[in-house]
């Protein structure tokens, strides 16, 4: 098997992992579990990181992807994939600086749920949008390695 499509099947699994545990950690952020919450919010972006960092070793160990096969559909989708990133990205680092603020402004966040925290509704939003934009990225990741592996064969 192609060691590239190796890489973005683990990759894929990645990220699959890392919508998961976001959406458990809304799930529990809404139950009123904010430790739960931090928790999964934690694990999700040190799981992004790695992603990231595993994608530079990638590059330098077995290079870019040969793109001369691709078609249009390849390409739209992938274009569309690396955008939802893109969104899921900015928006999870603008749900994490409002996060941090709340530290830098409490302390620690209040134990009680609903409680008003500074910055909260734009924690919120962002937080939303990047849930959205990490589900919609692996749905279109799934097209990107789909159209990878019927290459392979």
């Amino acid at each position: 098997m192609d060691p590239k499509l190796v890489y973005w099947t683990a990759a894929l699994v990645n990220l699959a992992v890392i919508v998961f545990v976001g959406w458990r950690a809304i799930v529990a952020v809404r139950a009123g579990d904010i430790v739960r919450h931090r928790r999964g919010m934690r694990i999700a972006g040190g799981l992004v990181v790695l992603f990231l960092a595993s994608y530079i070793g990638k590059v330098a160990f077995l290079g870019k992807e040969d793109r001369s096969a691709w078609t249009a559909l390849d390409y739209a989708i992938l274009y569309l994939h690396e955008c939802c990133i893109a969104v899921m990205l900015v928006a999870s680092s603008v749900a994490l600086y409002r996060a941090w603020r709340f530290q830098g402004e409490l302390g620690e966040p209040p134990k009680l749920p609903g409680s008003p925290l500074p910055g909260g509704l734009q924690h919120t939003r962002a937080g939303k949008i990047a849930a959205w934009a990490g589900l919609f990225a692996f749905v279109t990741a799934i097209g990107v390695w789909g159209g990878m592996g019927w290459r392979a064969l």
